[in-house]
Parts: structure tokens; sequence; C-alpha cells
């Protein structure tokens, strides 16, 4: 993600550069500094312009923190509005995004599932625990679930982030869920838009957005009856699959670029 924001800020004029969590206060001569807010705090320097973007687990955030921005981005229009409402700081909606040059329509017959899942193996991945209650199979790629689960299901550890737009592109229905309190708030995971420019057909636990921002192209479930109804249909109807995939596909290009966030993250810059 920070890759993709710096390209997109240099097509824009910007120089840019990227500090991992290990190098955040080294000392450099810069104007601007913009945190991309996940598990960890930022502690901002008030000599720089400093914009917030919070991505993902909102309850780690509190109000105070958000006070220390000039301005602040939420992947969220519903927390965005909670959180405008109770700060002195700037609040802007900022859903996440993807990279047209990243992910792409790729098919590639050694990656190629029928039904795929990529992450971790935390506690609580309901959409692992319903499908797993069908009669269906998934190929499950990422760590901590040999434990977990029954190892015919697991692939692989790891899938670099290179060759994941293969995956993605190969499999017939990718799986995807939220986190509680994101999908609570309605913050849509970033791999709803990875995997529409990969022209995939995605099934989701049930989250607003995939009527509002996706137009119903995210397929969502309620319940493991739901969802081995719709694996049952989706599997069986490729024409089906094949439409929400590219109108997907066509609503993040013309909407949910870095791109399309960069330039509305500089529209705010000349407002400040």
């Amino acid at each position: 993600m920070a890759l993709a924001l710096k390209r997109a800020f240099e097509r824009k004029g910007f120089n840019a550069i990227i500090h991992e969590q290990e190098s955040w206060y080294n000392d450099d001569d810069v104007d601007i500094v913009f945190v991309l807010r996940g598990l960890y705090e930022y502690k901002p320097n008030p000599n720089h312009i400093n914009l917030m973007w919070n991505i993902s687990h909102p309850e780690l955030v509190d109000h105070k923190e958000y006070e220390n921005y000039d301005a602040v981005f939420i992947s969220s229009e519903k927390y965005a509005n909670k959180i405008r409402n109770d700060v002195n700081t700037k609040v802007y909606p900022l859903l996440q995004c993807s990279d047209p040059e990243v992910f792409y329509p790729q098919e590639d017959e050694s990656c190629s599932h029928e039904i795929l899942f990529v992450g971790i193996g935390r506690e609580n991945r309901e959409i692992m625990e319903d499908i797993l209650k069908t009669d269906y199979s998934v190929s499950v790629y990422g760590k901590h679930w040999n434990e977990k689960i029954d190892e015919k299901y697991v692939c692989g550890e790891f899938i670099p982030n290179e060759e994941l737009h293969k995956y993605y592109s190969s499999c017939k229905i990718l799986l995807n869920d939220h986190w509680k309190d994101m999908r609570e708030w309605d913050f849509p995971s970033n791999r709803l838009f990875d995997a529409l420019l990969c022209e995939t057909l995605v099934i989701s636990d049930n989250i607003p957005s995939a009527s509002t921002v996706f137009e119903d192209c995210i397929v969502t479930y309620d319940g493991v009856d739901d969802l081995k109804n719709k694996l049952e249909y989706y599997l069986n109807n490729p024409s089906e699959r094949e439409l929400l995939a590219k109108r997907g596909r066509e609503i993040v290009l013309n909407n949910h670029t870095f791109d399309n966030r960069v330039e509305f993250i500089i529209k705010v810059l000349g407002e400040l």
C-alpha cells in the first residue's frame, strides 16, 4: 500500500519516501508526513503537516490521537461521519483502494483453485468456520492454519504480492471476511478492491459497502445455508460470475485506485 501511494504521489510531482516502523522518526527534511494507521500509533511532529489514513482497527485509535493531526482520513464513511462529530480536526472518509499495475486479470493454471481463501489463521474467521460446515472444499494460503483446520485444505503459508493477482484471477470464487469491528463500521477490506481488479468473483461476510461502494458486485452471505446456496449457484453459473467480476473491475478502475485517492488527498492539502 505504501509503495502504491508513493508511486501515485510521484506521478503528481511529489518527492515521496517510505519509512517503515523502525525508521518512523528519522530526521528527514520533509514537509508532509502521511501515516498509514494500522496497529501502531505514530507520534506526529508539529513542525510537519501531519495526515493520518486510518485503514483498520478503529478501536485502537482514541480521539486524542486523531487530534494530533492536521487532517484524518478514515476508510469507512460510516465511521468517519461518527468521528468528525467527536474531534476537533478535519475528518474525511477515504476508502481503501487498489493498484491496477499490481492487480489485473492473468490466469495461470498452476495457480488455479475452485474456492480460494488467502489470510492468516487467526481466531474467529467466521467464513472459514462456515465453509467447513458445508460439503465444499477450500484451498487455503496463510500462516497458522495447520493446527486449526485439516491439513488437506492448506496449500501454502505465503503468496508473494507480485504473484497474488494470478491466484485471484485463476480461482472460481475467492472468499473474504472482515474483523468484527471493521464489519460493524463498514471498513471494506482492501482484498475486495484487489480481487475485483483481477476480475474475480468474491463471496464475503455481509458488509454494507457490498451494495453501495461495489454496486452488488461483491456477493455477501448470512449463515452457513446461505453460503452453501451461493457457492452452488455461482459455481454452476460461470456467466454470472464473469458478469459481476467484469462490472466490479470497471467500478474499481474508475473510482478506487491509488491515483483517485491521491487526487483527493492533494485537494484536502490545498484546503489546510
